[in-house]
């Protein structure tokens, strides 16, 4: 039996590192293209870094935040071994690629793990497997709509949707600890 950690406010925002380390970055370094290429691969070694000791401390990881550092692994992978079609996609369909690696984290844990995709332990499995299905289709919402404003910047393409599916994630956590 695997006993898994709630998250305690200094894991809460250790999760963040990746993502402020590669918007500062990139930011501060002009964002071109040397900039977004560093910025990848310096998310991506601080993510896998992350990740690791969550996992090693037996925190359950947050589902979004897991899906980010994917986008970094990714991405940094793609620029280190110089995938053409990654970053192809990556370059051109910011916010898709980002809520893409979402939606995969998303379906993998949906239908393989036990805290589902809205990730809560809890012994009412068609509960948790109803909210992840709810948080996939909001994550499906996310991955049209950056589509979709692609062409509007980072903010309204990416930021906004995933801004929305955090807080419908979180209101569907709040569902388990109502009870």
């Amino acid at each position: 039996m695997t006993v898994t950690r709630k998250s305690t406010e200094w894991f809460l925002y250790l999760k963040f590192i990746p993502l402020t380390v590669f918007l500062l970055y990139a930011r501060y370094q002009g964002m071109t293209t040397l900039a977004w290429k560093e910025a990848f691969i310096l998310a991506g070694i601080l993510a896998l870094c992350i990740t690791s000791i969550l996992i090693y401390k037996r925190v359950l990881l947050d589902r979004l935040m897991l899906g980010m550092n994917l986008f970094f692994l990714v991405g940094a992978s793609a620029f280190l071994f110089a995938i053409m079609p990654l970053l192809y996609f990556y370059g051109t369909y910011k916010g898709a690629a980002f809520f893409c690696n979402i939606l995969f984290v998303g379906f993998v844990t949906t239908f393989f793990a036990q805290a589902g995709f809205v990730g809560v332990q809890t012994s009412d499995a068609s509960q948790v497997r109803y909210c992840s299905l709810l948080l996939l289709g909001g994550c499906i919402l996310g991955l049209i709509w950056s589509t979709l404003t692609n062409a509007y910047g980072l903010f309204i393409s990416a930021g906004l949707p995933f801004i929305c599916l955090k807080s419908l994630q979180e209101f569907l956590a709040k569902r388990f600890t109502l009870k």
